[in-house]
């Protein structure tokens, strides 16, 4: 029941609806309902469940704060701080690139091959650019007896995957590295005995950056800009994999939805070393992982 004075929450669920709709947010009620979750503190469920539920004055003022933040295009995971990946909770701050679905699909071809090694011996991953630590994390909950050596080049997000390993309890299944791709494992006595290199590298083109969306832009640049033709880390990543590889192991790297030929083309030039590449496209149809193995 609402208070006298004190705007109910669905009532300022139905005014951030149409708010959010004027400025051309995506899902804006879903928005409006999520951004009030994590004000109020209760689930959305419960704000059409018997009377109003009256929201005091602070609060309707911090949610009317954000809801705008929102339509200014800040990402809608940094104003709620989570995202949801591969069925797991995952805290991100600011800073910090937010997962998206279609690396759900990188990560289940992941698991459909880590599944058969597992089976065999406790299979060895890295995660080269591990961010919030999503691919890292989903494959540490779906392939029990697996160890994950997780990368980034951010002390920030390294702080925030650990805490996302930790919070989803897979925490002494991975060891988090800060430095530039391969670098830190230099002393880990990894050489030629990694069963699967994973990484969503950055891919976008330097040139296409200026076009991206308001609210991609807000994410942070190094974890999106791919340089010149938005290939540079595939062109380290492909041939320096190699030392690290076992025989058979496998190599699965997320592309953009042009860059499966270019990105083929450089596992070719190592074509002695690597078997033929497979492409799988994500849920749009839309060329999306490369996937390869050590010959």
């Amino acid at each position: 029941m609402t208070k006298l004075h004190e705007p109910g929450v669905r009532t300022l669920i139905k005014w951030a609806t149409c708010y959010l709709k004027s400025k051309k947010i995506d899902s804006p009620r879903l928005t409006a309902e999520l951004i009030a979750e994590k004000i109020i503190g209760r689930k959305r469920v419960w704000f059409y469940i018997g009377s109003e539920i009256s929201v005091d004055k602070k609060k309707a003022s911090l949610f009317k704060r954000e809801i705008r933040r929102r339509a200014r295009g800040v990402p809608l995971a940094y104003i709620t701080g989570e995202q949801q990946f591969m069925g797991y909770k995952f805290f991100i701050p600011p800073g910090v690139y937010i997962p998206r679905a279609d690396t759900e699909v990188v990560v289940e071809k992941c698991i459909e091959i880590l599944n058969r090694i597992a089976n065999h011996h406790s299979p060895i991953v890295i995660d080269l650019g591990t961010g919030s630590g999503s691919i890292a994390v989903s494959i540490a909950k779906k392939i029990k007896n697996a160890f994950v050596y997780a990368i980034d080049i951010s002390s920030l997000a390294i702080k925030v995957a650990k805490y996302n390993a930790k919070s989803n309890k897979v925490q002494k299944r991975i060891e988090f590295l800060l430095g530039d791709l391969f670098l830190p494992l230099e002393f880990k006595n990894l050489e030629n005995r990694v069963d699967l290199i994973v990484s969503n590298p950055p891919y976008i083109e330097r040139k296409q950056m200026r076009f991206l969306p308001p609210e991609v832009k807000k994410e942070p640049d190094f974890a999106l800009n791919g340089g010149k033709e938005g290939l540079n880390f595939y062109k380290r990543i492909i041939p320096e994999s190699l030392k690290w590889l076992k025989k058979g192991g496998n190599l699965v790297l997320e592309i953009g939805y042009n860059q499966a030929d270019k990105v083929k083309k450089i596992v070719e030039t190592k074509k002695n070393l690597f078997t033929p590449v497979q492409i799988i496209n994500d849920l749009n149809g839309n060329p999306r992982v490369v996937v390869t193995s050590k010959k």
